[in-house]
C-alpha cells in the first residue's frame, strides 16, 4: 500500500488553495473599492452583518450572526458596536435570555438596503461574469463540501 500522496494531486490542491485565497483577497479589495465610491459609512465586513439582519427580517443575537458569518462572536461584537455607534443597528435585551442582546437594523439601515443590495449585486456580477448557472451551482456545491470538511 502506498501512503505517499500523488504529487500532481498535491500540487493541484496547493494551487487551488492559493487561488481560493487570491479570490477572497480580490473580493475584499473590490468590495472595499465599491464601498469607497458610496456615502455608506460601513465596511464590507460590517455590511455583511447588515445584509444578514435585513435579509432575515428579524433580530438576531451576536452568536447567531457569528454562526452565519463563520467568524467569532468577538469579531461580530466589534462590528455591531461600530454599526450601533453610527446608527445602523440597535441592541435590545433578549426577552427570554437575560445574558443576550438582540441586534436589529435601524431605519437608516432599512432605507439604505437598496444601495447595499446594488453594491453586493455589482460585486457578484463582476466576480461571476461569464459563468453559466450550472457552473456557479457546481462551484457552490464544491465550496460547500470544502467548508464542511473544515468544520467537521
Amino acid at each position: 500500500m502506498n501512503d505517499r500522496p500523488d504529487l500532481a494531486l498535491r500540487r493541484l490542491q496547493v494551487d487551488t488553495y492559493l487561488t481560493l485565497a487570491r479570490i477572497r483577497g480580490g473580493l475584499e479589495r473590490r468590495a472595499t473599492a465599491l464601498f469607497a465610491e458610496t456615502e455608506l459609512d460601513v465596511t464590507p465586513a460590517q455590511s455583511n452583518v447588515l445584509l444578514l439582519l435585513l435579509h432575515g427580517r428579524e433580530p438576531a443575537t451576536a452568536r447567531q450572526l457569528a454562526e452565519r458569518l463563520g467568524c467569532s462572536e468577538v469579531t461580530v461584537g466589534r462590528f455591531v458596536k461600530a454599526l450601533e455607534e453610527r446608527d445602523w443597528v440597535e441592541r435590545t435585551p433578549h426577552p427570554s435570555d437575560g445574558r443576550a442582546m438582540l441586534v436589529q437594523p435601524t431605519a437608516k439601515a432599512r432605507e439604505s438596503m437598496p444601495k447595499l443590495i446594488a453594491l453586493a449585486n455589482t460585486l457578484l456580477d463582476e466576480a461571476f461574469a461569464g459563468l453559466e448557472k450550472a457552473e456557479i451551482e457546481a462551484l457552490a456545491a464544491v465550496a460547500e463540501r470544502i467548508r464542511d470538511n473544515l468544520t467537521r
